[in-house]
């Protein structure tokens, strides 16, 4: 595993990941209030939008240990928003040796810090 790129989840990021999912929840109750009878069509494409954008979010900062073999890797949006998950795991085919599993998820460093 390339230290320079990637950490192992620490309670921190537990509490961050936390922290945007249940601000993607007070946004779309707070939607609600004014959304529920004056435009209810709306609420499929409110919620799918925010969905997208959470689960982009999540592919974009986590990378993902093989238990197998070593390897980390990344996936697409697609592929975080259609497998299982876990708390701080999720069930994917490692792209090196093929091997289903439940892969430990990493935090990726390099694109969650601002660069000057």
């Amino acid at each position: 595993m390339n230290r320079n790129k990637y950490w192992k989840i620490t309670r921190r990021d537990l509490y961050w990941t936390a922290k945007v999912f249940f601000e993607f929840i007070a946004v779309i109750m707070i939607s609600s209030v004014f959304l529920l009878a004056s435009c209810w069509y709306l609420w499929p494409m409110i919620i799918a939008g925010f969905l997208i954008l959470l689960v982009a979010w999540h592919a974009k900062n986590f990378a993902y240990l093989c238990p197998g073999c070593g390897e980390v890797f990344e996936v697409s949006t697609l592929k975080g928003f259609i497998s299982p998950n876990g708390v701080n795991k999720k069930y994917l085919r490692c792209p090196r040796c093929g091997k289903k599993a439940w892969v430990d998820m990493l935090r990726i460093k390099e694109k969650t810090v601002l660069k000057k």
